[in-house]
């Protein structure tokens, strides 16, 4: 089996997945409490192998997915999901000018990588539709393991919570809050296995003081909407 990161990296093995990797999706955006799309539009910025667009496509989601090159899996995800599903190759520097308005808006794992983190959220910000919600969800610099394995080792530099939420006040993002989410891959194709590691994620994230070190910060924004209230009033 090809190897798996262990927290914060882009690669999934595929559209599909393995039992290790469903538990993961699952977990991490499952358990973020995603809403439900009833058919409306979707943003998945730097969308990989697809990961992230797989689980809004199951929670309803029609998705716009792009990153700045093809994946080898979109072909089967273009196969598997038909006109719900739109993957687009989008330049680094493009983001500001792509239109329309989404009713969620995601990114996962690519804020860290990018030249100004700054401007990249104030242009999925000018994305998210009246009404609708932002999430960013970024690998935390203070686990133990990523920082080991993804950090030292990798060079990816992760943000601590701290500077997540200052980079979204920065971006004018007022009202977002951050969530810890304990979620990693543990490629082992058991379901016990599994099941036994869901409920050592669950100690650790009940635990006081863990939400710090946990894998993932999840950081959620909404807009409000300007959609008239009863009555005819603004």
């Amino acid at each position: 089996m090809t190897p798996v990161d262990a927290g914060g990296g882009r690669d999934m093995l595929g559209p599909s997945g393995t039992l290790a990797v469903e538990r993961f999706r699952e977990r991490l955006l499952g358990g973020a409490r995603i809403p439900e799309g009833r058919g409306r539009r979707a943003l998945d910025f730097g969308c990989g192998d697809g990961f992230g667009a797989v689980a809004l496509l199951r929670r309803g989601w029609r998705v716009d997915a792009y990153d700045i090159e093809p994946h080898p899996f979109w072909p089967v995800l273009r196969k598997r999901f038909g006109e719900r599903l739109r993957l687009k190759v989008l330049p680094a520097n493009a983001l500001a000018r792509l239109g329309g308005a989404y009713g969620l808006v995601l990114e996962k794992d690519v804020l860290h990588h990018v030249p100004d983190p700054v401007d990249t959220l104030r242009a999925l910000k000018a994305l998210t539709a009246p009404g609708g919600e932002m999430w960013v969800i970024e690998c935390n610099r203070l686990n133990p393991v990523s920082y080991l394995h993804l950090t030292l080792l990798r060079g990816h530099q992760h943000f601590t919570a701290r500077r997540l939420r200052d980079l979204a006040a920065e971006a004018g993002l007022l009202g977002a809050y951050l969530t810890p989410r304990e979620a990693r891959v543990y490629p082992v194709e058991s379901i016990t296995f599994q099941d036994a590691a869901d409920r050592i994620q669950d100690a650790l994230e009940s635990m006081p003081g863990w939400g710090r070190f946990a894998v993932y910060h999840v950081l959620r924004w909404g807009r409000p909407d300007r959609s008239p209230m009863r009555g005819g009033k603004p």
